[in-house]
């Protein structure tokens, strides 16, 4: 099931990312980032082989350099790996279809997990393949997960917020699943349109019409695409489907 999780606040933060809050407590916010520019690490999956995990250390001694492992699972022959003149990549482990190497770069490259921890974010898990990373991470607060997406746009080529758990603090403010999947792919593309022209601004950044042109189609369709996929969502948020 394709599905993130959120309350009626993560819903917000997608569709109207100036309206204010009122949030405590830690958020979960897992990210995708396509085309990164700066990843060491991404450029070693293929068609056979994804990433599955990351970990790094800074070395000491004032080298500034980053020692970084990553696993490669999913194919049956050995992975091969990029070696390049600015890194070697070194075979260090093998088990259960897992493949890990170890990698040596230069610091502060600007890469999605620098730019995370830059904002005082530990990332927790990171997977990638061919197209794209997906980092999760802990947040403190909306302003500051509003301002590592705006960072990472200049990263990669597009980036979406895939996943939004809130620290429910009572059963009463318990998170609750909107299937995605229930929207048909028109409907996903006219949400992400009407959104990246700033529809759900304050005030608004683009008229429905501006929305219904970009996408080719008239301003009445564009407004029924809208409303069932609003719909379809608060139907699960509002626990009434």
């Amino acid at each position: 099931m394709a599905a993130f999780y959120a309350n009626m606040f993560a819903l917000t933060f997608l569709w109207e990312p100036n309206h204010p809050q009122n949030m405590s407590g830690r958020m979960l916010a897992e990210v995708e980032v396509f085309g990164p520019r700066s990843c060491q690490v991404q450029p070693h999956a293929d068609d056979e082989w994804s990433v599955s995990s990351v970990s790094r250390s800074v070395r000491s001694g004032g080298t500034n350099r980053v020692l970084e492992e990553f696993t490669l699972k999913g194919g049956h022959d050995s992975p091969r790996v990029l070696q390049s003149e600015r890194q070697t990549v070194d075979h260090i482990f093998a088990y259960d279809q897992r493949h890990v190497f170890q990698l040596s770069r230069a610091a502060e490259q600007g890469c999605v997990c620098e730019r995370i921890e830059a904002a005082g974010c530990v990332v927790q898990e990171f997977s990638a393949d061919t197209e794209s990373i997906v980092v999760t991470f802990l947040v403190e607060d909306m302003p500051t997960l509003r301002e590592i997406v705006a960072d990472l746009k200049s990263e990669g080529e597009t980036v979406k917020l895939r996943r939004l758990l809130e620290d429910a603090s009572s059963e009463t403010d318990r998170p609750v699943v909107l299937d995605r999947a229930k929207l048909t792919e028109r409907q996903r593309e006219v949400l992400g349109r009407a959104h990246e022209m700033g529809y759900f601004e304050h005030p608004r950044e683009a008229t429905a019409g501006d929305v219904a042109d970009a996408l080719d189609i008239s301003t009445s369709t564009f407004t029924e695409h809208l409303a069932a996929a609003q719909r379809k969502l608060l139907d699960d948020l509002l626990d009434t489907c």
